[in-house]
């Protein structure tokens, strides 16, 4: 049961990320600011740092087929990045783990990388036409700022959960 519990948690940040999410913040203010919510890379790269490489890109792979499936038309594009960031950002090193700091500016890092991605194919592919200078200060720069926020929430009581898990995982192996 205990296996199930992230899995649960990156389903509902996928929901609250395309859904819900557009309530909290419209797009009728009227501010030139774009908030893009990449709940599911912090995520990603938390699951990376305390579980494993293995686990962050079977969830990105996973979760990112979601994504392209439920809320886009371009298939493979989520599945590529979001396996990406898991392989990329999945850094079990001790000192990382014991560091906060680290762990955001990683988070925020990999939200950026993201970004730049998805920004720089869509050019290519020509679905959007945002100079890069627009795009670095209406949307990648609030997405950062958003995002990184999100993670200082987050973290704690997803890192209980992480321990839990494991927990849970080494009472099975006995």
């Amino acid at each position: 049961m205990s296996r199930t519990y992230i899995a649960l948690i990156m389903l509902l940040f996928l929901v609250i990320e395309g859904t819900l999410f557009q309530f909290v913040i419209p797009d009728n203010y009227n501010q030139e600011l774009i908030f893009v919510p990449r709940f599911l890379i912090v995520i990603l790269v938390l699951i990376g740092i305390h579980m494993g490489r293995y686990t962050s890109v079977i969830y990105g792979l996973i979760y990112g087929m979601f994504y392209d499936v439920i809320y886009t038309e371009l298939l493979g594009v989520y599945v590529f990045g979001f396996g990406l960031i898991g392989y990329l950002f999945a850094l079990t090193n001790k000192r990382v783990q014991d560091s906060i700091l680290l762990q955001l500016l990683l988070i925020v890092t990999a939200v950026c990388l993201f970004e730049c991605y998805q920004y720089g194919l869509f050019q290519i592919i020509g679905i959007t036409d945002m100079a890069g200078e627009l795009f670095f200060k209406q949307r990648l720069v609030p997405t950062a700022v958003l995002n990184g926020a999100f993670a200082i929430l987050i973290y704690y009581p997803f890192k209980k959960i992480v321990n839990y898990v494991k927990l849970q995982a080494n009472m099975r192996d006995r």
